[in-house]
């Protein structure tokens, strides 16, 4: 008579348990990714180089105290400050910040640009970072607007150009045999807009190391009278491609100073695909020596006041093998962190197939007479 009771009286625990564990399970799991996210949340404190410009003036100075608060609201740890800018009153300033790798290096490439405004009351400075889509507009109209700085900035409605095009046949872009590391493909955020350097590659081995012509081409423009390690002046030569329809333009920049070969200091002269074109350094916006090289089509080619620019094309290398794209048998590098968070597959390191072509811009063919 007894067990019907007991019976009864064991199933609402049955019950109780049934709802307890998957709230237990709930609460655990809430802790794990608490306790594994937080490392990823953590902003470490925004270290200012001592040998960036420092001047005593108060605007100055404010900027300074408020930039690591200011910093920290818009970048993670993995960022640092590296060099600053200020206009004549110190009301603005560009900011160059500098992302480092998974052993806290920093990246060899572009830096990411910030302009700081200082507020008509000189009370509180803003930042407005190149990724803003009001960021080109900005910096146009700031005292920075008329600076060579200003020349990659591309503001209003984009030029229209030929869309899906994969252009093929390219090396990369350093003697064949050698290695060199890949800093910042498709996930490039230096560029105004972004996506202009959706197809922009940056190269760096810590060396001065020689650049070799990516594919043939007449040179179209010239300059390597900057100084080396110059933050404000750019050198670089771009060739012109005229085997593609539309004609493009192979760009590399920052150069190093008197490193291009006086023969090609000559616009419309030939260079084959491996010639040797300058040097590899660090002037211009730069965070160290490296090479930034991207093809764009003639629809959106600069005037190329002081350095050629464009929107960068879809390009593949003969000598990559991943991201590979059959139609012009060539792949596209990528480093592991941008095929993470855009797909494809990711490497660090690449070595060059570049061999120098001896060839003539144009073939020659000398057909038999039959009689």
């Amino acid at each position: 008579m007894n067990t019907i009771p007991d019976s009864n009286q064991s199933r609402p625990k049955s019950r109780t348990w049934l709802y307890i564990f998957p709230i237990l399970a709930l609460l655990l799991l809430t802790f794990i990714l608490v306790t594994n996210e937080s490392p990823i949340l953590e902003r470490k404190e925004l270290v200012i180089p001592t040998d960036l410009p420092r001047s005593s003036g108060p605007l100055e100075v404010l900027l300074f105290d408020q930039l690591p608060g200011l910093v920290s609201e818009r970048f993670t740890s993995d960022w640092r400050l590296m060099d600053i800018h200020f206009n004549e009153d110190a009301t603005q300033a560009v900011l160059w910040m500098a992302e480092t790798d998974e052993d806290d290096e920093i990246y060899a490439r572009e830096p990411l640009l910030i302009l700081a405004l200082l507020n008509s009351s000189k009370t509180k400075w803003t930042l407005h970072t190149a990724l803003d889509e009001d960021f080109g507009d900005r910096l146009l109209i700031s005292d920075f607007g008329e600076t060579e700085l200003a020349e990659s900035i591309f503001v209003g409605a984009e030029p229209k150009a030929p869309t899906g095009i994969v252009y093929g046949g390219y090396y990369l872009p350093w003697p064949a045999g050698q290695v060199k590391r890949v800093t910042w493909s498709i996930g490039h955020t230096s560029c105004t807009p972004r996506n202009y350097c959706y197809y922009a590659f940056d190269f760096a081995d810590g060396t001065m190391f020689d650049v070799s012509a990516s594919k043939g081409g007449f040179v179209y423009h010239w300059r390597d009278t900057c100084a080396n390690n110059n933050k404000t002046c750019m050198n670089s030569i771009t060739l012109e491609d005229r085997t593609t329809s539309p004609w493009t333009y192979q760009i590399y920049l920052h150069l190093a100073n008197g490193s291009i070969p006086e023969e090609l200091k000559t616009k419309g002269v030939y260079v084959n695909r491996g010639q040797f074109l300058g040097k590899a350094d660090n002037t211009g916006p730069s965070t160290g020596h490296h090479l930034h090289f991207m093809v764009v089509e003639k629809e959106t080619l600069t005037a190329c006041k002081y350095y050629c620019f464009g929107k960068a094309v879809d390009i593949t290398f003969r000598d990559v093998d991943i991201n590979w794209h059959a139609p012009t048998q060539g792949g596209r590098p990528r480093l592991p962190s941008e095929a993470e968070y855009y797909g494809g597959q990711g490497r660090t390191s690449y070595k060059s197939q570049n061999d120098l072509m001896n060839i003539l811009p144009y073939q020659i063919y000398f057909f038999p007479v039959h009689k």
